[in-house]
């Protein structure tokens, strides 16, 4: 089934720059960012290893500069064919400097451990992480000259392995049965030089600590409440977020609720979090219970967790942010993933098809309701990371995600308003 985009278009006279970065307009920055890189990598040659509050003030000034080239990425608009009132936008984050929405997160980490003095001119720095966060890290640590060590679980794709080792990071992987998390606690034990930057439990406060008033905020809600009031679509009926460490979701549903009136803005916009089916984070978020645990762990590469989940220490998902949680069965996210390919042109990830699986079930309720508006999400990061496991056909039939019928259940949605 031929499912056409349905693009949406915007004057920039009415606005200054901003507009610029709008509704999937934005690629120019970040391949400004690109086309930088190599002057980046000779500044960083100015952080030799004297005095370590010179090395951090150059460290500091050379995260700054990446993030002014950065630029804005774009957000791409879906008009809901069966409904005109309905509208999903999703915040192509596969189009940052680093392929995902991950970027934000791994300079947040960064930018607060130099602030806080965490890190120096030796700082070997590691991670555990299922990929993007660590491929972000990667790229600020080879901004910056320092070793960089991803700690990682099996079965993670090779094309994130890939990504990580060509901004000059190691990806070690355990063996079955350890904790990443463990394995770099011995790190940091044997060797002082070794840093944790930790995204579980310092991704909320990272992302908090660079947050300001509206017009100065780098905060991923921002940045889109800015993009749909330059069109004139100032409030979203909700946003649509997993979560991976929970930090992003945590930052989404914290900036909803401090500035939903600022400036006379009058926006109730709600926060939904999505979670796979083997994660513990939907039961948790029914029970309150903290030391819940699951036996196997989310199929879907970079969101939901075992738990426990314990905000600021396992995980950054504060709980009282959210609205809504969903459960995504693996095989609809898998199938919402080639959907939003076949909506956008953006091959994507599976976590961005559990996103619009939940958006689109939100669409349905707006719709059946009678309701109008927006909803929000977020394409995640590119799909050309998961060649070996989710676009691969042989994959899918040995992970038993067969996903045809669910996408053409899907397409018919999408197309009439009507599950089949």
């Amino acid at each position: 089934m031929n499912i056409a985009l349905q693009p949406f278009t915007t004057s920039c006279s009415r606005r200054a720059i901003l507009q610029a970065g709008l509704l999937g307009m934005a690629g120019f920055n970040v391949s400004s960012a690109r086309a930088a890189a190599e002057f980046q990598m000779a500044e960083a040659t100015h952080l030799v290893s004297g005095k370590n509050a010179d090395w951090v003030r150059a460290a500091i000034k050379l995260m700054w500069q990446d993030r002014s080239m950065a630029g804005i990425t774009p957000l791409v608009r879906l008009q809901v064919p069966f409904n005109p009132g309905i509208s999903i936008y999703l915040k192509n984050e596969a189009k940052s400097p680093s392929g995902s929405l991950k970027h934000r997160v791994a300079w947040a980490l960064i930018m607060s451990a130099l602030v806080d003095g965490k890190i120096g001119p030796q700082t070997r720095l590691y991670e555990a992480s299922s990929g993007n966060t660590a491929i972000g890290e990667a790229y600020f640590a080879r901004l910056l000259g320092l070793p960089f060590t991803a700690v990682m679980r099996p079965g993670i794709s090779e094309g994130k392995i890939l990504a990580i080792r060509s901004y000059g990071g190691h990806a070690e992987t355990v063996a079955n049965g350890v904790a990443p998390s463990d394995f770099i606690a011995n790190a940091v034990a044997r060797d002082p030089l070794v840093y944790n930057l930790d995204q579980f439990a310092n991704t909320q406060k990272a992302l908090d600590h660079f947050d300001a008033a509206p017009s100065a905020s780098m905060n991923m809600a921002n940045e889109i409440f800015r993009q749909l009031e330059a069109v004139d679509q100032p409030c979203p009926t909700w946003f649509v977020a997993g979560a991976g460490s929970g930090g992003t979701a945590t930052s989404i549903g914290r900036y909803l609720r401090k500035w939903a009136d600022y400036n006379r803005r009058n926006c109730p916009a709600q926060l939904a979090v999505v979670d796979p089916e083997d994660s513990a984070l939907f039961d948790w978020f029914k029970t309150g219970d903290l030391k819940l645990t699951v036996p196997n762990g989310s199929r879907i590469e970079g969101i939901g967790t075992r738990g426990p989940v314990l905000f600021g220490s396992t995980f950054s998902l504060l709980r009282e942010g959210i609205s809504r949680m969903m459960r995504v069965p693996d095989a609809d996210s898998v199938a919402a993933m080639h959907l939003t390919a076949k909506l956008t042109g953006q091959e994507a990830g599976p976590s961005t098809g559990t996103n619009l699986f939940g958006a689109l079930q939100l669409v349905d309720e707006m719709n059946r309701q009678g309701h109008t508006g927006s909803v929000v999400s977020i394409i995640c990061d590119d799909g050309s990371r998961y060649r070996s496991n989710y676009y691969d056909p042989q994959w899918i039939k040995a992970s038993k995600l067969d996903y045809d019928d669910r996408l053409r259940r899907l397409e018919n949605f999408w197309t009439t308003g009507r599950w089949i």
